[in-house]
Parts: C-alpha cells; structure tokens; sequence
C-alpha cells in the first residue's frame, strides 16, 4: 500500500517536474507569428498555465499525503509576506480587476506577480532532493539560449529581413522580449558557464564547452551594449573575484597575493568594465554599421522617485496597487521635464526598475519586505559560499547564488520582461533548494496527526487551494480566449473597411461575452463610430445627389447607433472609472453626434472630456481637444483658453499653435498675430514650429512671397518638416511659380504615399490645374482654416542602446 503511494507520489512530482520544464524552456523562445498578438501574451500563458499546472499537481500529492511542507527559512517567509502585501494592495486599488489580471498580459498584475512566486515555490520542492533535477533546469535555461544566440547570430550573417518571423521589425528585435533582455540572459549564462567551468567536474569531452559558451554570450552581450548589463555584469565578476580571492587564501595559505587572483574571472571583470566605460565610444558605431539600433525608452530614476514620493503621500502603507503605475504617471507626470521631449504623449507602465515600481504599486509595506527579501536573499549567500562542502555541492550554491543575485540586481535598475523575471524566480528557487538540502534546513511540516483538528483543517484547506488554483487556471484561460477574438478584431479592423468593421464588431462582441474589460468596450464604441460616420456620409451623399432631406428612418438608424456607442463607452466608465481613455472614447462618439445634430451631444462631449482630465491631467492634447469642440460651437474665447491651457504645458505643441493661428485668422487678428510670432521668433530663432506659424499667418494674410520665406525657413531647420513642405508648395503656387510647387509636392508625395489630398494637389499642377480642382467633398480648398493640419508629422526617434 505505502509502496503504491510512493510511486503514484513519485509519478506525480515527474510529471510536475516535466511541466515545470517545458515552461523554463519554451517561455523565452515561445511566440506566435502575428503582430496583432503581442509577444508579452505568449509569455504570460506559458508561465501561468505551466506554473498552475504544476502547482495543482503538487497540491494532489499534497492532499494524498494530507500534509503541507513549508521551509523554516528567511527567504520564503519573506515571499509570503510579499505576496500577502500583494493581495491587500490589490484588494485596496482603485480597479481591483485591472490590478488582478489586467488586460491579460501585463507584468506588474498581482496575477502574474503571484505566478512568480508560485514558480520559485515549485520550483524549490521539486528540486531539492534531486541534484539531477537541478541540472536539468539548467540545461533548459542553457538549450533555450542556444536557439535564442543561433537565431540572432543567423539574423545578423543572412540579414534581418529573412527571419523577421512575422513579427521582429529590425535586427534590434527578439522574441525574448526587449532587445536588453537578450544581453540580461547572455551575462547570466555567462556567469553560469565560468562557474560549470571552474566548479563542476566536466568530462574531457565537453571540457571546452563553458568557454564555448563565455566566448557566445559575451559576443552578445556586446551586440546588446547595454550599459545595465555591462555594469551589473562586472559587479557579479568583482563579487565572484573576492569570493575565489577569499576561498584561495583559505586553502593556499603559501601562496602569493598574485598566486590567489583568479585569472579566469579577473579577465572576464575586465571585460565588462572595458564594455561599461567603452560602449558608446567604441561599439556603438560597430553596432552602427551591423545596422543594430535598438529603441527603448524608460522612465529616468529622477522622474520615478518624484512620482514615488507623491503617491507615498497619497497612499503610503499599500501604494496604488498592482498594475497601477501608469495611472500614478499620469496624476503625477513631471511636466517640465517630459512634455518639451518627443516623448510627451508617451504612457509608462512602469519605473526605470522593477523593484523601484514596486515602491509606487504596493507603498511603504512593500518596500520594506522587498529591502528585507534582497538582503536576506544576499546575507544568506554570504553564509552559504563561507561553508565548505563537496564540489558539486558547491557549484549548485555558487552558481544559483550569483545567477539569482544577478538577476535581482538587474530588476532594481532595469525592468526585465516576463522570460527574464521566470528565470529570476527559478533560479531563487534553486538557489533556496541547493541550501536547504546541503544544510539540512528544517520544513514546517502541516497535517503530522490525521486525528487532530488543525490537521483537518489543513486538508480543507488543501481542497480549496486546489479549487482556487483550478478556477485562476480556468478564468486565465478564457482571459486569453477573449484577447484572441479582440486581437482577430483589430486585424479585421486593419484588413478591410467595410466587411472588417462587421467582422471586428462581432469579435469584439465574443470578446466581451467571454470577459467583460473595458477595452472592448472601447473597441465596440470606436467601431460603432465607423459606423456610424460611414452611414452618414451615405445619407449625405444621396441627400446631394438626389437633392432630398434625410428619412426619418435613416434619422433614427443614425441615432440608435450613436445611443449603442454612448451605452458601450458608459459601460467601459463603470468597470474602470479612473481609466480616462473611457472618457475619451464617450467624448469622441458624443462629437460624432454633434456633428448630427443630435441633442445634448455638445454638453456630453464636453463633459466627458474634462472627466478625462481628471485622470490625466498634464496632457495638452486633451485640453486641445476641448478648444475644437469650442471651435464646433464658435465659442472662440474658451477655445482660446483651452489651447491657452495646452501651450501652457507643451510650449512647442505644433497642433495647438495651428489651431491659435486659425482661432486668431477668425477673429480678425492677423497682423497683431503676426507681429508677435515675429518677436518670439527673434527670441528663439531656431525653433521651426515659430517660422511655420507665422507662414501660416503670412499666408492667410495673402502675403504669399513672405509666408514662402518663413516656410523655408522652417524647412531650413527641420528638412523633415512636411506641413512646411506643403504650405511653401502652395505659395509657390500662389506666386504662379509651378515649377517649385511641384518639386515641394513631389518630395510630400514620396515620404506621404497615402496621403490622397498632397497626391491630388500634385496632379492638379502637373496638369496646369489649380491645386484644389475637382477635389472631393471631405477635401476644402482652404487647408489654413482647418482645424487639423493636412499632413500627419511622422517623428523619428535617434535609436540608443540602453
């Protein structure tokens, strides 16, 4: 009987264990070739599915045994406390489900939060009775960056474009994650391949494989060149170089300092410092060449501890809670530091660490257990590397201990993706697992006594961990069935114009049948729009051609549509009040309806407006969205209050500037507008959005010679600038100069392909034709008096490694 429950027990722990490593494995090769689906989503089902799995299996051999095993140590009471800080925060946060589960794939939810741990947890039981075991999840750490380096050494020989999969835009892609995630996870196996090399008994055979692997992955740290990682990566070495000094002058007592240093490790110091100090001088413009530019923005560490300190004020003991980051960026965005930049409009979901996000998610409580988990993580390193064991015992501490610590470290100043994250819980699980079975560390031990009351109170409490891990497995699932049929919404969407927009509307609405999130609300709201929009334009066009006023059928259809969006974006404000992009969806279909004329449209936009910026209150365009509206209604001193309002927060804020200029035309106040942008134009001379609003002015003034100068002045100083371009092709125009028109419009063309109006103005002059003949209904022949610039600015963004 015993010897049956033994090998069912047995049988269960492999099987867990063999979930256990798919998931280490796959988790940071895994992605699906689509980029509707993000990448992030694939990761997040990997760890979660494999993490519950092989939790429920546990928790089974658990209730068979009618016990449950907790490690008398530092460390995992420490992640306890954590995840119990988690749970209060999450239960005390403005959007419970949204610091829950999120959209489904976010990093900082409790869902995935807890995930980790759970890993880390998994992870210790199942492997510390077995060092077998422990090398096994090394080699599924080591075999998934062999595909990852093959793939990416590949990429760079063949060329990018080959192997983009679908998915990865520039050599500077991976579907790790981000491209510093890469550098993290070659610098670990770099660490982990010195010590196999120096402490783990190899046969001669593969003797030379660790420093196979060194030369690898510091091939790819280099082509990464990430400063996190060459700084972090060459304290460890620092580290691992005092410990084997320190271990060398315990055993070579004769031996000289010289004779004492590990040269290995020294070297491999070296280079890491060398790749700190030399990384922009000497291998970025290699990396340059290798047409390797990596884009990735994080917050600064300066604009992170300012939003900290606030949100400490404003909730101190348990923070915003989980998944809440960007909603404190957005109440406390330091607006003279980010909304001159082009990253104005830019939405931080996080800090420029994880840990350091953590202090904002989940307060001053879990900042506290966070310092003492790192320093009791680290103190109990200290303590095992100072005890003296076999080899092999040895190398599992060693190797565990730095990988791990490598690991934290990286997540203080830098934040890891979901694959990065998976290897720090398990390596910290291995880590704990490789003291606990050298030092013999005792286990709590729940349910000893079958008779007594506790131990059944255990077993109840077995049975509904069993059941609340089922039912997360379960609901995780259709979570990531709803993202599937929103994704394949989007892509109809993207697809087609008209059958997309059915199709999109019906997987949204499964979507939402499934999982009941704000943003599909959204979505069906945007989509009624379209709709919307598009029946109008149909009922216009047969109003002018057959010259007969609207049905009332067709009325009604219009306004049970706009109704259906109004339902569906209040609906999105009662799941999540605080997120204002409800808001905004609300003010967009009420402007829709104003454009109607249907009732109450104008005060519901303008409501929903104002409530956005309750929840995001330093961004200009908002504020600029509210002097349209007033525009709409030629309420044109409160439209010049509220761009007045969005210049204030971003001085350079092109789309405001045009907007003041035509706001100005309207009012009859050219030439003092133009006397002003004069002067502040001779206060700053090389701002190019100051020379085009007084072309602007210039040309709405009919000074055409003059507004073709401050166009080029404009061009002068931003060449890239394609307003500009269009404004002097049309004063060229003006002034009959053809010629020029044609060479501004035939540039526009190339670099604004889709753009129809810039491609019909062309046409028009090449034909001898005024630029706005023939041209169709939507498109007015006085593009200075709109509210919108002509042509959408596309902002490029010099590419920096991190």
């Amino acid at each position: 009987m015993d010897n049956t429950q033994d090998t069912s027990k047995n049988v269960f722990a492999r099987v867990a264990f063999i979930v256990l490593l798919i998931t280490i494995l796959f988790t940071p090769i895994a992605f699906i070739p689509s980029r509707f689906v993000p990448l992030e989503l694939t990761k997040t089902f990997i760890v979660t599915v494999g993490t519950l799995l092989s939790s429920l299996i546990l928790l089974i051999v658990s209730f068979k045994d009618k016990r449950i095993t907790f490690p008398r140590h530092p460390v995992p009471i420490l992640s306890a406390l954590i995840v119990g800080s988690i749970a209060i925060s999450t239960l005390l946060s403005a959007s419970i489900s949204k610091s829950i589960f999120g959209q489904g794939f976010e990093l900082g939810s409790a869902s995935f939060l807890l995930s980790l741990f759970l890993i880390a947890c998994v992870t210790l039981h199942l492997t510390y009775k077995s060092r077998e075991r422990l090398l096994y999840v090394y080699s599924a750490i080591l075999v998934s960056f062999v595909v990852l380096a093959s793939f990416h050494i590949l990429r760079i020989i063949i060329g990018s474009e080959v192997l983009s999969l679908g998915i990865l835009q520039n050599t500077a892609s991976t579907v790790l994650g981000k491209w510093t995630d890469l550098g993290v996870f070659a610098s670990l196996i770099t660490i982990l391949s010195y010590i196999s090399f120096r402490f783990l008994k190899i046969s001669k055979k593969y003797k030379n494989l660790p420093h196979l692997f060194i030369v690898i992955s510091i091939f790819i740290v280099a082509l990464v060149n990430s400063q996190v990682v060459w700084g972090v990566s060459a304290l460890i070495f620092l580290l691992i170089v005092v410990y084997e000094y320190y271990v060398a002058s315990n055993t070579l007592e004769t031996k000289s300092f010289l004779h004492r240093i590990p040269i290995t490790a020294s070297i491999l110091a070296i280079i890491f410092i060398l790749g700190f100090m030399g990384r922009n001088v000497v291998i970025n413009p290699l990396l340059t060449k290798l047409k390797i530019e990596p884009v990735e923005v994080s917050l600064p560490w300066q604009l992170t501890l300012h939003i900290g300190s606030k949100t400490i004020i404003e909730s101190p003991l348990f923070g915003a809670g989980p998944n809440r980051f960007i909603n404190q960026y957005l109440k406390f965005k330091p607006v003279a530091d980010v909304n001159p930049s082009i990253f104005w409009n830019a939405e931080f979901n996080n800090g420029f660490g994880l840990i350091p996000t953590f202090v904002i998610t989940q307060g001053m409580v879990g900042l506290v257990l966070w310092i003492l988990f790192i320093v009791f993580f680290a103190s109990t390193g200290y303590k095992a590397l100072k005890t003296n064991k076999n080899l092999q015992s040895k190398y599992f501490i060693i190797s565990s201990f730095f990988s791990s610590m490598f690991l934290w470290l990286i997540s203080i100043v830098y934040v890891p993706s979901h694959s990065i994250l998976l290897l720090t819980f398990v390596l910290s699980g291995v880590f704990i697992a490789s003291i606990i079975s050298e030092e013999e560390i005792n286990f709590v031990v729940l349910g000893k006594n079958p008779n007594s009351r506790l131990d059944k109170i255990i077993q109840i409490l077995i049975i509904v961990m069993i059941i609340l891990f089922a039912t997360w497995l379960v609901f995780f699932v259709k979570k990531i069935v709803a993202i599937g049929y929103f994704e394949s919404g989007v892509k109809a969407l993207s697809l087609s114009e008209n059958s997309g927009i059915l199709k999109a509307e019906s997987s949204f609405k499964r979507a939402l049948a499934i999982d009941k999130t704000d943003t599909y609300y959204q979505a069906l709201s945007e989509v009624n729009i379209a709709k919307v929009s598009d029946l109008a334009r149909k009922i216009q066009e047969k109003s002018r051609k057959d010259n007969l006023e609207p049905t009332k059928e067709e009325l009604q259809k219009v306004g049970k549509m706009v109704d259906e969006a109004v339902g569906y974006s209040r609906s999105a404000i009662n799941i999540d009040p605080t997120n204002y992009y409800n808001y905004l969806a609300e003010a967009r279909i009420s402007e829709t309806a104003l454009s109607l004329n249907v009732a109450n449209a104008y005060e519901n936009a303008k409501r929903a407006y104002v409530s956005a910026l309750d929840y995001n209150p330093y961004n200009p365009s908002i504020y600029l969205s509210l002097a349209r509206l007033e525009v709409t209604q030629n309420k044109l001193p409160e439209a010049l209050k509220y761009v007045g309002a969005a210049l204030q927060l971003k001085q350079n804020y092109i789309d405001a500037i045009f907007l003041l200029s035509q706001i100005q035309v309207n009012q009859g106040q050219i030439k003092d507008a133009i006397i002003s942008v004069q002067y502040a134009t001779n206060i700053t001379p090389d701002n190019p959005l100051l020379y085009f609003q007084l072309g602007l002015l210039h040309y709405n003034d009919k000074n055409y010679k003059s507004a073709a100068d401050s166009f080029t002045s404009a061009l002068k100083l931003d060449n890239k600038y394609a307003n500009a371009q269009y404004f002097l092709g049309l004063s060229y125009a003006r002034l009959n100069n053809v010629a020029d028109a044609i060479k501004q419009f035939e540039s526009l063309v190339l670099n604004n392909p889709e753009n129809e109006e810039v491609a019909l103005i062309l046409s028009n002059l090449r034909k001898g034709k005024t630029p706005f003949n023939d041209a169709p209904a939507q498109i007015d022949n006085k593009p200075e008096k709109r509210n919108t610039l002509p042509v959408k600015e596309k902002t490029t963004i010099k590419s920096t490694a991190n």
